[in-house]
């Protein structure tokens, strides 16, 4: 069997809570009008037999009989119809009797007498009192010193009657409600779901090769439109994961063909023909260098791909002191800058503290710092300077270096981008070191920039989030 789709299940529910909704109402209103007429028939029958009551009292001559009329010459109290007056003693012994009961006497059971007796008045139901049913009102009275009863009858069947048409009018109209609802429902409920087909249909257009493209935007900001958004949100997600992927694979591919291909290369040569000892020492040398740089390379890519994949927010990382961080890093490069003879020193080191994490920073920096001893001129001086601006803690490196050209500056950071100066000198690197330091600086929370500085060389300008 077929599922019923959500529009058709949707107005489903919908006509089915607003049919519990109406039977719930009927059967309410149903009960408000049978009290409303019971209630009015009751009334009815007390007047009457309050009226009987009060005829009793006035004509004191015995016997007890019923006035089927008022005393003497007024008009007629009351029109009798099809009520029927009875009058008992507290024993139940019928004293008098409307002319309209002929031979037969109403019902007046031991449990009506014993609540007479106690003063109440009492109604009571009797279905199988001739050939219809009838409601009965008693209303003890006290006459000459004695104890009675008056007992007024009316048929239900006009009470039922109405009951009865009331029934199936509210039958008739829950049903023509039900009918409506059912039919509106499934008309709105399929044009308010007309622009989810509408996004379903966008949704299944898209696809790897178009993951640029978006699902459409509502006209209104509701919930369909949050939907809509978050849904955008998530296809931008994956297209910069799909991209973050190509560009990886590429990249990859790039550099590891050239060292692979070397690789490949030497040793083909080498295994053409027997070679002494040496020859095969120097090639399995150069073969080391070969692997240790891609050994390198793929550390550095995969530190990137990381880095591309972390997309989640973190949280505020505590304060820490800046000192420490760049102390370390300088500590870290200190044998690099001793093999070339480059001096090291730290401009206004005020003692500030940062919303980082120490060792993202301390990575950062030190692949700065080693990018300004690689080209610094032998006893050249390397400058770190760390101070407050604009409300940020600034950090910058300074060198001797030949500098940053004026083309460079936009394209410094790109992966696996090597500036002229090092090109020329043939200092070894990939060309990612600074873009996965400005990564690493800008999931703390900072930037990171770099410029020719006043007096010749690099001027790398690192900031990070001050503690609060």
């Amino acid at each position: 069997m077929k599922p019923l789709r959500f529009r058709h299940r949707l107005s489903v529910w919908h006509t089915a809570a607003v049919a519990c909704v109406l039977a719930a109402g009927a059967l309410a209103g149903h009960w408000a009008l049978a009290r409303l007429v019971l209630g009015q028939l009751d009334a009815a029958l007390v007047a009457l037999a309050e009226t009987e009551a009060s005829a009793l009292e006035t004509d004191l001559r015995p016997p007890a009989r019923v006035h089927e009329f008022a005393p003497g010459t007024a008009p007629p109290s009351f029109v009798r119809l099809d009520r029927f007056v009875q009058i008992v003693d507290r024993d139940g012994n019928v004293v008098a009797k409307s002319a309209n009961l002929g031979t037969a006497r109403l019902p007046a059971p031991q449990g009506m007498l014993e609540r007479l007796d106690a003063g109440e008045i009492v109604f009571e139901t009797f279905a199988d009192f001739g050939e219809e049913p009838i409601r009965v009102a008693a209303l003890p009275i006290p006459v000459a010193g004695r104890r009675y009863a008056v007992e007024v009858a009316g048929s239900l069947d006009d009470a039922y009657g109405v009951l009865g048409a009331g029934r199936w009018l509210f039958l008739g109209l829950s049903l023509v409600l039900l009918a409506g609802v059912a039919v509106t429902s499934l008309v709105f409920a399929r044009k308010a779901l007309e622009p989810v087909d509408e996004i379903v249909d966008q949704a299944r257009r898209i696809g790897e090769s178009s993951l640029s493209a978006r699902l459409p935007q509502p006209s209104s900001p509701d919930e369909l439109g949050r939907l809509v958004d978050t849904l955008n949100a998530m296809l931008a997600r994956v297209e910069r994961g799909v991209e973050t992927q190509r560009r990886f694979t590429a990249d990859a591919s790039h550099e590891l063909r050239s060292p692979l291909s070397r690789l490949r290369t030497e040793i083909e040569v080498t295994l053409r023909r027997r070679r002494d000892a040496a020859e095969y020492e120097e090639t399995l040398r150069s073969c080391l260098e070969e692997v240790e740089r891609l050994s390198d390379l793929t550390e550095e890519l995969l530190t990137l791909a990381h880095l591309d994949a972390d997309e989640r927010p973190g949280r505020e990382a505590a304060a820490v002191p800046l000192l420490p961080i760049v102390d370390d890093a300088l500590r870290r490069m200190g044998p690099q800058a001793h093999r070339r003879s480059v001096r090291l020193h730290v401009d206004g080191a005020a003692p500030l503290a940062v919303n980082v994490a120490p060792t993202a920073v301390g990575l950062a920096l030190a692949n700065v710092l080693d990018n300004a001893v690689k080209f610094s001129p032998l006893d050249g001086e390397v400058r770190v300077g760390v101070s407050i601006d604009r409300g940020d803690a600034l950090i910058t490196v300074t060198d001797q270096g030949p500098g940053i050209g004026a083309d460079e500056p936009d394209h410094l950071f790109d992966r696996f981008h090597r500036g002229a100066a090092a090109r020329a000198s043939e200092a070894p690197g990939f060309g990612l070191g600074l873009a996965i330091s400005r990564a690493v600086i800008e999931r703390q929370g900072g930037s990171m920039s770099a410029d020719s500085a006043p007096d010749g060389g690099a001027l790398f300008r690192i900031r990070l989030p001050l503690a609060r």
